[in-house]
Order: structure tokens, then C-alpha cells, then sequence
């Protein structure tokens, strides 16, 4: 049933003050469907005479009679968004990883959830939009993060479509009113080592917090794909990234770009293959039981070595931001310099470029370039961790127990 183009109304009065009755169309399990419902316009000391009353059912009129006016809906954006996020976990075209799902959720529960969740989704539109951006300035959220958080309550709104596949809520966002803060790329925090501090971090660690940081620093490896690592993606001269490590779980690397064999320099190698020794097969860096190391802990290792070199706190990717420029300064080939950081191609010179089918080449550069610090002639195994005195049961009695870690 089409939508009527206009109507009159019919004006009510009512006990307490002035209704109006229309007829609206509403969005019930993807299927328009008509009823006829009654709005209050206002108490009689608001509209103290019919004529009043009149004019405030033609402002109510005109919004039903807008030919973009869209179907209204019984249920809230906490549904739809729930029932988006199952879709986006099981849809085959561009499938969603699962720490994009995981940050999505996290997104819902601690900031869109609580301001737009009991909403019916058709009345998310720029005002409840403002509504929000307005709460996350006041928690002082960066412009970027408050980005993110807006596009997620734009994507759950696309997401209700009809039978024919069409947007049942098309909403055209006004940045201007929504009031949506500029991000400014001077001010973003992008944390990045220098030599001297890479240096430092590799001299002061042991273990495989050693070979983690050397292999960070001279590959640009991200963090997810260094941990998903196995021997057999290591040939003797480069590292082959096919897969990376999300919380304890295998997934596919984040980009079809990812999928890239970073050439390593000799050095590099000759302590990866010390670091490995006699094993041939699992994780490069495992636990005792073979899983794949935690990032976490792997991370609280490397904020341990920081705190000690008074470095402040900086994530894994500060050693991929220092490889990207160390290769810049080194006016590596841009090319090379994108497939071996996993960069997505930007202009048609760069689909041009073949330089990465010319193996040769890429050891060559590699090699000659260096990784812009100094490496140990060899790796510094893991340090027992300290004894501890662990009471024996007696009252007044201790034992020492000392713990033997794995390097």
C-alpha cells in the first residue's frame, strides 16, 4: 500500500489540551506497514484557542507530508544494532575480522547503547546524533575516537533495509549541526622509537622479548602478525606473512596487502635462526604448552624494559612507525617500501610497480640498508625470575623456591 501524498489531519480536543490524528507508515520485520496514530499537540495553556492549535497540527502535517518522510519503526536501535552485529559476523561479502566485531561491540556497550539504545531506530537522526557527539566531548574523547563511535551508529542505521534491499532510513548527516569535531593529524598521538631508544630496548631485554623487539624493529612486522609467525614462514632469509594472532585465535592478516614476504637482513636472520634452533614446526613465539604467546604479556615484558630505561610506554606499533621512517630516510624504493610494510597502493604508478616480484633485488636492498641500530653478536637468554620465599605450612617457617623460565 503506497503512502498517501498529503493529508489533512484531524484535529481532536481533547480533556487536558489538542491531538492530532494521521496516518503513518512504520517498519515492522523489514514490511511497511500503515496505522493511525494520535499526537499530542500541547496543553490549553499552551494552545489557549482552536486557530493555535491549527497552526501547530500544520507544522506536525508538514513533516508527515514531506515526500522524503520516512516509515517509523517499534523497534530500538539496541535491536538493530544486536541483529548488525550478527549479521556482520556471518556475511560472506567482505567479511568483518573479529577485533573490528570485538571494538564494535565494545563501542555500543560503553558509549552509543546508553544515550541511543531504547530509540526507535528511525528517530536516530542528526539531533540524537548531537545529542551523542555532545557527551563524548564532555568525556573528553579524541576527535578521531568520537569518529569512530559516529560511524558505528551510521552503520546500524544503513543496516535496516526492506525486501528489495532498500535503505529504510536513508538519513543525509549534517556534520555542521551535528557540531562533529575536525581531526587534526598535527595533534594525533603517533608514537614512534628512535634508533638509539631500539638500541637500548634490545641491549636491555632477554629472551624472546629480545628477538621480538629486534624482529619488530627490522621488519615493521605489526604485533598480530609477528605472534602469528611459524617456522615454517621463515625460509633462511625472509619471514612470510600469511596469517595473524587475535587474542588466542588464527585470522586472516588485516588487509589483502598484509599478505607479503618481508625480506630480512642477514643479521637479522642468522639470530631469527639461533632464536628458532632445532624446531621445525609451531609459533616462532610460543608459550611452554606451544600456543601462541599472549600480546598482553608479551607487552607488559616490553613496558617493564621502558619503565627501567625511563622510554615512556609506547606500543608495539612505535617499532613499525620507526622501520617506515628509518626506510624513508634511507630513500628505500616507495614500491618496496609499501609491500613490505603491507601499505595498500595509491595511484596507478603504484600498480605499475613490480619491483616486489624481483626477489633479488629485495635482498639486495635489505641488506645494503641495514636496520639503523646495532645488533648482539648473539641473544641474551631469559634471567630466572627471583626467588621467592613461599611459606611451607609451618607457622614461622619459609622455604625458598626459586622458578626456572623458559628463554
Amino acid at each position: 500500500m503506497s503512502r498517501r501524498r498529503h493529508q489533512d489531519g484531524q484535529l481532536i480536543e481533547l480533556r487536558h489540551g489538542w491531538a492530532v490524528r494521521v496516518y503513518e507508515d512504520f517498519a515492522v520485520d523489514g514490511e511497511t506497514q500503515r496505522r493511525r496514530v494520535q499526537k499530542f499537540l500541547g496543553d490549553f495553556k499552551k494552545l489557549p484557542t482552536k486557530r493555535s492549535a491549527q497552526n501547530a497540527m500544520l507544522d506536525e502535517l508538514a513533516a508527515v507530508n514531506k515526500p522524503t518522510f520516512c516509515p517509523r519503526t517499534t523497534s530500538t536501535f539496541r535491536q538493530f544494532a544486536k541483529q548488525w552485529i550478527a549479521d556482520c559476523e556471518t556475511r560472506k561479502r567482505k567479511p568483518v575480522k573479529p577485533s573490528v566485531i570485538s571494538n564494535w561491540n565494545s563501542i555500543l556497550q560503553n558509549h552509543v547503547l546508553p544515550v541511543l539504545g531504547e530509540m526507535p531506530l528511525s528517530e536516530v537522526g542528526n539531533r540524537a546524533m548531537k545529542q551523542l557527539v555532545a557527551r563524548l566531548a564532555a568525556k573528553k574523547l579524541s576527535p578521531a575516537t568520537i569518529k569512530n563511535i559516529t560511524l558505528v551508529v551510521k552503520l546500524v542505521k544503513a543496516s535496516a533495509i526492506d525486501d528489495d534491499g532498500n535503505q529504510l532510513f536513508p538519513t543525509k548527516w549534517n556534520h555542521e549541526f551535528i557540531d562533529m569535531p575536525v581531526i587534526d593529524e598535527a595533534k594525533q598521538r603517533k608514537p614512534s622509537f628512535t634508533g638509539d631508544q631500539v638500541e637500548k630496548i634490545v641491549r636491555a631485554a632477554t629472551g624472546r622479548l629480545q628477538m621480538a623487539a629486534i624482529l619488530f624493529a627490522a621488519s615493521g612486522l605489526r604485533a598480530g602478525e609477528l605472534l602469528g609467525l611459524e617456522v615454517r614462514h621463515f625460509d633462511g632469509t625472509s619471514v612470510r606473512v600469511e596469517q595473524e594472532i587475535w587474542k588466542g585465535q588464527v585470522c586472516e592478516p588485516k588487509t589483502p596487502n598484509a599478505r607479503r614476504v618481508v625480506d630480512l637482513h642477514p643479521d637479522v636472520s642468522t639470530l631469527l635462526q639461533q632464536f628458532i634452533g632445532s624446531r621445525a614446526k609451531g609459533y616462532l613465539f610460543r608459550t611452554k604448552n606451544g600456543y601462541p604467546m599472549n600480546q598482553r604479556n608479551l607487552a607488559r615484558s616490553l613496558y617493564s624494559v621502558l619503565d627501567d630505561l625511563e622510554i615512556p610506554r609506547c606500543g608495539f606499533h612505535s617499532f613499525r612507525r620507526y622501520r617506515n621512517t628509518f626506510l624513508r630516510n634511507s630513500l628505500c624504493p616507495d614500491g618496496l617500501l609499501k609491500f613490505w610494510m603491507g601499505h595498500a597502493a595509491k595511484d596507478m604508478s603504484d600498480r605499475y610497480d613490480r619491483v616486489r616480484e624481483d626477489v633479488q633485488f629485495r635482498r639486495d636492498v635489505a641488506k645494503s640498508f641495514g636496520v639503523g641500530f646495532e645488533l648482539p653478536k648473539a641473544l641474551t637468554a631469559m634471567r630466572p625470575k627471583a626467588e621467592k620465599k613461599v611459606q611451607s605450612g609451618v607457622i614461622g617457617r619459609y622455604e625458598k623456591t626459586a622458578v626456572a623460565v623458559s628463554p
